[in-house]
């Protein structure tokens, strides 16, 4: 009798250890997950950021490389943005080895480009390697915030089409983006991407197209009615839906580019009581 109660007795303290182990360790992972602090890792990054650009360069052959013989740092050769994103501030870095010819994407614009990504310990992650594939159009607005900011800082180049019939770009805009984690893939990580990690980019942007989200013949950049570089706080009839994914600015029951009095294409120059307000954005026009 005493054997089965000492067993019952063991058996009970043995389970409520485990069980404290388990919510120990369920609270650990927790506690790191609370205890994140965003802010203190883009502080981080941009210091490895800046020791990678402080100890490679790049070569004849357009890459980074090693310093090993005194060569001229990347760090003296990029541009710098101050980008503030969910209230933390990041610096975005960007080398230009060609500027490009023509127009400069915004942020809400759609982009056909080469590119190869890479881990600042020089991990292959994902690249594409033709303008004729699928992986060659992007959609800004819907990539990591690090393209979003650094695409911008070039310009497509002129199509070229071949005796076989194929095409190309020329004078394209060429050049590397160094992103910090928060603006890349952040806590999460994304496929073999460690989290936290800040990357790279090789970039070559061949083409840009204005986009029209909200197909209503204004194009996104141009429904960004404060000027501010964000399109998302752009609400003319305060319906909870910005203008560039609202078909009806103005609320009025009129699609916007039915609103086109002049069939020229343009809303933006239809002002039917001249009061100097366009009449897909006037709901008394």
């Amino acid at each position: 009798m005493r054997i089965k109660i000492f067993l019952s007795m063991k058996l009970k303290l043995l389970a409520v250890l485990f069980l404290g182990l388990v919510v120990f360790s369920c609270s650990s992972d927790d506690e790191k997950k609370d205890t994140f602090d965003p802010a203190e890792q883009a502080l981080k990054d941009d210091e490895e950021l800046v020791n990678f650009l402080q100890s490679h360069f790049i070569n004849e052959d357009k890459r980074v490389d090693t310093i090993m013989n005194g060569e001229t740092p990347l760090y003296s050769q990029v541009g710098i943005e101050d980008v503030e994103l969910n209230d933390i501030n990041y610096k975005l870095y960007y080398y230009i080895d060609q500027e490009g010819v023509g127009k400069n994407p915004t942020r809400y614009d759609s982009i056909q480009v080469l590119y190869e990504g890479f881990t600042l310990d020089s991990l292959k992650f994902d690249s594409n390697s033709s303008f004729t594939s699928s992986k060659s159009w992007m959609y800004l607005p819907e990539l990591i915030a690090g393209w979003q900011y650094g695409f911008p800082k070039y310009k497509e180049g002129i199509k070229v089409v071949y005796e076989d019939e194929s095409f190309g770009y020329e004078q394209t805009g060429k050049g590397i983006i160094f992103m910090p984690s928060g603006m890349a893939y952040g806590q999460g990580g994304s496929s073999i991407i460690p989290a936290n990690s800040p990357l790279y980019f090789y970039i070559e942007l061949g083409r840009v197209v204005l986009a029209d989200q909200d197909n209503d013949l204004v194009v996104n950049n141009d429904e960004d009615r404060n000027n501010d570089g964000d399109l998302s706080n752009d609400d003319t009839d305060a319906d909870g839906v910005p203008d560039y994914k609202d078909v009806d600015d103005d609320n009025d029951g009129k699609l916007t580019k039915n609103e086109d009095a002049d069939g020229d294409g343009n809303p933006m120059n239809d002002d039917t009581d001249k009061d100097g307000i366009p009449d897909y954005l006037d709901k008394d026009s």
